[in-house]
């Protein structure tokens, strides 16, 4: 590499690190004024922000019934598939009986 683009390279990144830090110095701000006005980043996951005001939010025992549905579901699906699988082997390969 010639050495005016290794220099051009490294002013690219130097200045992509000085805008991430203004970025991150921004939002630790934005942060700071959210906290000091009563606004914390909590309430926003507990369900009791204003945003999120009127909305049912799904719980835990609601997802773990339509899961083990889903898993009932599944579960017979495949024996149901292996069960005439098994059936279907056996019709087209049959076992020949020899003790007559």
């Amino acid at each position: 590499m010639a050495p005016e683009k290794e220099t051009k390279e490294s002013e690219d990144v130097m200045e992509s690190i000085d805008e991430l830090k203004e970025r991150l110095s921004s939002m630790k701000r934005m942060m700071e004024e959210r906290k000091a006005a009563g606004a914390g980043t909590k309430e926003l996951f507990q369900g009791h922000a204003p945003s999120l005001e009127g909305t049912n939010m799904i719980d835990g025992s609601f997802l773990s019934f339509v899961f083990g549905g889903s898993l009932v579901v599944i579960l017979s699906v495949s024996f149901y598939a292996f069960y005439n699988l098994y059936h279907a082997v056996l019709k087209k390969f049959p076992s020949p009986h020899t003790e007559l």
